[in-house]
């Protein structure tokens, strides 16, 4: 069954956006495509700059592993940018969709 994992984060204060953005679009095109079981990673920002990611994976157990499985320098640079105490990830089982 599909999985729908939503991730909600802000980056690090005093964090340069444009180098944040250029690395999620780094993350988008080298990194996501060999996530194991990534069906489509949706990246988006508000206006008050939270950013929410939105990943669709084939099943539950891929999507409870992705983060596992990549260690990349891209990874571990994108995660760096985060403020840790604002993230949340959520997973959902996909029920219907049209």
């Amino acid at each position: 069954m599909a999985t729908i994992q939503i991730v909600k984060f802000r980056v690090n204060d005093g964090a340069n956006q444009d180098e944040f953005r250029a690395l999620n679009e780094r993350f988008q095109r080298e990194v996501a495509p060999k996530l194991p079981g990534l069906v489509r990673r949706e990246a988006t920002c508000s206006a008050d700059g939270e950013w929410l990611l939105i990943l669709r994976y084939t099943d539950m157990e891929s999507a409870h592993n992705a983060g596992k499985s990549d260690t990349s320098d891209i990874s571990q640079k994108f995660m760096s940018f985060i403020n840790m105490s604002s993230m949340s990830a959520s997973f959902y089982d996909l029920v219907s969709e049209g």
